[in-house]
């Protein structure tokens, strides 16, 4: 139920992460507290089993919420992770031409980052017909079709696809496929998977934390010889028999108790069970959750063991003193679930501020980046518009880049470029907008400015880039110059492509006639309007 009255709220600035969290956690969690204080005191003299029976489904109907509410969020996280990577036009163009090797140039670093940062373990591409091209955790393997419901989901669809599924070798995943489109409603590229493991996503959750869990797999899902294989694989030695309907996936958190063993042998119960176990003089409840995959069926158990040992010592008391002790834990409780949260839901903020930066900024040069540059221009020209002001565009272009880069290095490259970024931003005005267009080309947005102010900032800028030493590490201090091309709407554009293109002509016109010079753009024809 919260979680339905958490997806009505709107998601803006004034409901952050950490505030969603609290309401998803915490008000179901205070309100179970206050159920169960209730039932302490008045059914306290009552038979001891059924009391501690209401607390294990309490806690059961809380582990299988919080279950589901950590899929939805890792499902958010996966959906962020991957409309930042599609906004990457070099993986885009890799993964349009197949390019195994550049894909894996291009997202190996990432698929790393993406393990370390947020537990992401697999990273596929695939091609329009499913063929699988690369996958980043794993580059060996490749060329197989990928026939998994969650990629099929997508084909069919044409939109994202997302759902847990079964592996060969017993073991759990969180799966999201997304399409990837040369445009909006265009070619088909391939397309691209991220998926977590379901060790990973309990070990997110906060209320699993020291709860002993073992998922079963239901036998008629897997091939015996390819999770016997898998098994002799990872070092262990398979046992298929063990249990009639079901064996232990790999992603069990610790030895499964020997009399769980014996009662899981008679068979499975079904979802939402209970069974008591003891284990060295500790009283355990097994709770039974189901475990479904994307496409809806019933594949296992997820088996957690609630230690009730200390209800039970509890349940002898007497009821000033247990009420007490109630009251204090449900305090204890409330304020480390508060802090746990609220930790939770701040690292959440951060990494969604992270990955909204990484969505507009280039990751080098920390200007904005190509995308952001055309939403910024679009945003200037619609205000030209309205208020009857011009808007001008430099785009400048690295003089004899492939030097630099030949003789001193790609790094000496990079700093160059970061460090006439940072030279750019400081003679710039605050209302212009540096933005990294491709390359060793920049392009500077200069609001309510003419052609002639346009040409003397860049004038300015040609000079302040000339004048520059820059520091690479190469011995003596390395000079570089720049060409500049300069339009202006309304004078030369209607719209921002026809704006680009023609301060694209002029800075090519630039480069033809001698480098380190301004070009502005008129009618068809580019005169210099400065030689440097």
């Amino acid at each position: 139920m919260w979680l339905e009255i958490l997806r009505h709220f709107p998601r803006d600035v004034s409901f952050s992460a950490t505030a969603r969290l609290r309401l998803a956690f915490l008000a179901p969690l205070v309100g179970a507290i206050v159920i169960l204080l209730g039932v302490w005191v008045a059914v306290l003299y009552a038979e001891q089993r059924a009391t501690i029976a209401r607390e294990t489904l309490q806690a059961q109907t809380l582990m299988g919420s919080a279950y589901r509410d950590d899929i939805v969020q890792h499902v958010r996280l996966l959906g962020a992770v991957m409309q930042t990577l599609q906004h990457n036009a070099m993986l885009r163009a890799a993964l349009a031409h197949r390019d195994r090797d550049a894909l894996l140039r291009l997202s190996a670093s990432t698929g790393i980052e993406l393990r370390r940062k947020f537990g992401i373990t697999h990273f596929y591409f695939s091609g329009p017909d499913r063929v699988n091209l690369l996958r980043v955790h794993q580059p060996d393997r490749h060329d197989d079709v990928i026939n998994r419901f969650t990629t099929l989901e997508a084909a069919r669809t044409r939109a994202t696809s997302y759902g847990m599924e079964l592996g060969p070798l017993g073991t759990f995943t969180l799966r999201l496929v997304t399409p990837w489109y040369e445009d909006e409603g265009g070619r088909l590229l391939g397309y691209v998977e991220l998926g977590v493991e379901l060790d990973d996503i309990l070990r997110a959750e906060q209320i699993f934390s020291g709860v002993p869990l073992f998922p079963l797999i239901f036998k008629p899902q897997l091939k015996r010889e390819d999770w016997e294989a898998g098994m002799r694989m990872l070092g262990r030695e398979p046992d298929w028999v063990r249990f009639p309907d079901v064996v232990l996936s790999t992603q069990a958190s610790a030895p499964m108790p020997a009399e769980l063993a014996h009662r899981l042998a008679g068979g499975v119960p079904a979802a939402a069970a209970v069974v008591e176990v003891t284990q060295a003089r500790a009283v355990y409840r097994a709770v039974f959750l189901a475990l479904t995959d994307a496409s809806g069926r019933d594949v296992g158990r997820l088996v957690a063991l609630i230690d009730v040992s200390p209800a039970l010592a509890a349940s002898r008391w007497g009821m000033p003193f247990g009420v007490a002790l109630a009251v204090i834990i449900a305090g204890l409780l409330i304020g480390l679930f508060h802090w746990l949260v609220g930790r939770l839901g701040r690292q959440l903020e951060r990494d969604e501020e992270e990955l909204k930066r990484l969505a507009v900024r280039d990751g080098l040069t920390g200007l904005c980046n190509h995308l952001e540059f055309y939403a910024r221009l679009a945003d200037e020209l619609e205000r030209g518009r309205r208020f009857k002001r011009p808007v001008s565009l430099l785009l400048l272009d690295v003089d004899h880049f492939k030097r630099v880069n030949d003789t001193h290095g790609h790094q000496a490259g990079d700093a160059v470029l970061k460090g006439l970024g940072e030279l750019l931003c400081r003679q710039v005005r605050t209302v212009d907008s540096v933005c990294r267009y491709g390359g060793e080309e920049i392009t500077v947005i200069l609001p309510e400015t003419d052609l002639d102010a346009a040409a003397d900032m860049a004038e300015r800028l040609r000079a302040a880039i000339e004048a520059l030493p820059f520091d690479v590490n190469a011995g003596a201090p390395l000079h570089i110059t720049a060409s500049f091309g300069v339009a202006s709407w309304p004078l030369h554009a209607d719209n921002a492509q026809t704006l680009v293109a023609a301060a694209d002509a002029a800075m090519y016109a630039a480069k033809r006639s001698g480098r380190n010079r301004i070009v502005r753009y008129g009618s068809g024809l580019e005169q210099p309007a400065v030689q440097g």
